[in-house]
């Protein structure tokens, strides 16, 4: 076994050194030559995020049925953002500080670009920076974010991992990642005195968004057709609560799909940017290829209908805000 340092850096700290765990020289597999990462068929694995659970259908079908509970309106949200930077060894040359601080810096404001209809914004707050394969690869992310989450419920933490990957966590075509994210649930519970306690943050640690480095704008190494930083905006509209557009892969009419009003019903999830896609076609509309919660290319990426706008204030609101 190969041992390699552990780095890592923050705003708030100087550098500390350990031995990682499990870290040999099959973890990291993505080539120190690598530029270009060309994956035909990304879309198939572009997004990880786990099917919404039973509550969160549930608080969907109310808010779709009830808009009037949660109207529109003009409140704008702030969210803190922590920013973690995790690297294999063999790709940290690619990234040093100037690099990554334009990289992080890029992507928040393509995250405000794209959430300003919305009146959200994001608030950069701290970054961190880690060089370990076994972190990197997401071979270990239940410990990488209980090493490395901040803030509460209610903050943003982003995880840019430049060898996001599935099992068996070899950065490959086969099981490369562009990005996931958690859905948001309660994180109160009654406490037997007719109130509400909340969990202690360990609960909640994993909690945040996991994004490819090679899709933030500006990477020097690029994802082939999402390196403009859109994939971190889908998966942050996940951390909201929005499901994809796609959402049960039916046309069936009884089927709630994304719970939205105003998203035409999508069978098959889009790959590139068509042009007339129309996945069910005896139901109203063609396929929301522009939305942000479809499987696009980043230059197709355009919106966030208003039903998904309010949605998500409603859903900060009723799961994070004030936790």
């Amino acid at each position: 076994m190969l041992l390699r340092a552990l780095f890592i850096l923050s705003s708030a700290t100087t550098p500390t050194f350990a031995l990682p765990v499990g870290t040999t020289n099959q973890n990291a597999t993505l080539g120190s030559t690598v530029h270009i990462i060309n994956i035909p068929d990304i879309s198939s694995q572009a997004c990880n995020t786990k099917q919404p659970s039973q509550e969160l259908k549930n608080t969907h079908k109310a808010l779709r049925d009830n808009p009037h509970l949660h109207p529109r309106t003009t409140q704008q949200i702030q969210v803190n953002v922590y920013s973690h930077f995790v690297t294999t060894f063999d790709q940290a040359y690619h990234y040093p500080p100037n690099v990554r601080k334009n990289l992080i810096g890029k992507q928040i404001d393509a995250l405000n670009a794209a959430y300003q209809s919305a009146n959200i914004a994001f608030a950069p707050k701290t970054t961190s920076y880690t060089v370990r394969d076994d972190w990197a690869t997401d071979a270990n992310s239940t410990n990488m974010k209980n090493s490395l989450r901040q803030g509460g419920y209610a903050d943003l933490n982003i995880y840019f991992q430049t060898n996001l990957s599935s099992a068996p966590y070899r950065y490959s075509p086969a099981s490369t990642l562009l990005g996931y994210c958690t859905l948001p649930t309660n994180m109160t519970y009654p406490n037997g005195h007719g109130g509400l306690t909340e969990f202690p943050p360990y609960d909640y640690a994993t909690d945040g968004c996991n994004v490819l480095a090679a899709s933030m704008p500006q990477s020097p190494v690029k994802v082939y057709g999402y390196d403009l930083g859109k994939t971190a905006v889908h998966e942050v509209g996940h951390w909201f609560g929005l499901l994809h557009t796609f959402q049960d892969n039916t046309c069936d009419p009884s089927d709630p799909g994304d719970f939205m009003n105003d998203t035409p019903q999508e069978s098959i999830s889009t790959s590139g940017c068509p042009t007339g896609k129309n996945s069910c076609p005896n139901r109203a509309g063609y396929d929301p290829i522009n939305n942000y919660m479809d499987y696009s290319t980043d230059e197709c990426y355009t919106q966030f209908t208003p039903d998904q706008q309010a949605r998500m204030i409603s859903m900060y609101n009723l799961y994070r805000q004030n936790e």
